[in-house]
């Protein structure tokens, strides 16, 4: 076999094993090419779309079409979410504390006060005493359960005023996204003060309905 001959075999083999990897590359990049990008949060955020059964934006929507800048929006998007969560809990058990304070505590105290005023074996001091008391206690379980009110007030504005804050925040910069604007800071500024006067109202309102100190309700 010739010098020529044996080189025409050898690029003949080099070609055949070629070939077929190339193709499966073409193929390949074909079939990536095929694959939808998301182009709006309805494809982007398909997934918890259906999980949730009603519209909302995710965070992979922001990521993709804002890259670095979507960095202070997340932040305060999953900031609010966590703190919503928290007031949404917080209110609901507040609220059964407020009804278990009337419900039980005073059909409990004004029943004793009844059976007192009834019972002819107890007179003189010993009834007034009684009464006394118990007309003290209705004054207190009183006074406690518009303190749980006024808290599962200023527990739920919170959360109503946050989910607002929230979805203001998803709208502007979804609409900045669609013109091809950028995330100013300016925006970012004003999401951080509504934010903040949103967290002020909330501790002056739970402080007003507070008896006593409740340091604990603001470490989050």
């Amino acid at each position: 076999m010739s010098m020529l001959t044996r080189l025409f075999v050898v690029l003949a083999l080099m070609l055949a094993t070629l070939l077929p990897a190339a193709a499966q590359t073409t193929q390949t990049s074909d079939r990536d090419a095929r694959v939808p990008t998301p182009t709006s949060f309805l494809e982007a955020c398909a997934d918890k779309i259906e999980r949730r059964g009603r519209l909302r934006f995710c965070d992979t929507y922001f990521r993709e079409k804002l890259g670095t800048e979507a960095d202070a929006l997340l932040y305060l998007r999953d900031r609010i979410t966590r703190l919503r969560a928290g007031h949404e809990a917080s209110s609901a058990e507040k609220y059964q504390s407020f009804l278990q304070a009337i419900y039980i505590v005073a059909f409990l105290t004004i029943a004793s006060i009844i059976l007192i005023a009834s019972d002819k074996r107890i007179s003189g001091t010993a009834k007034w005493a009684g009464l006394t008391s118990s007309a003290a206690l209705l004054v207190m379980v009183i006074i406690v359960a518009m303190g749980w009110l006024g808290k599962y007030r200023a527990e739920y504005a919170a959360q109503f005023e946050l989910g607002i804050l929230r979805d203001r925040i998803e709208t502007e910069a979804a609409q900045a996204i669609s013109t091809g604007e950028q995330i100013t800071p300016e925006m970012v500024r004003r999401w951080t003060e509504d934010f903040s006067e949103i967290g002020r109202r909330f501790a002056e309102n739970y402080g007003e309905a507070t008896i006593l100190p409740e340091l604990d309700r603001f470490n989050n």
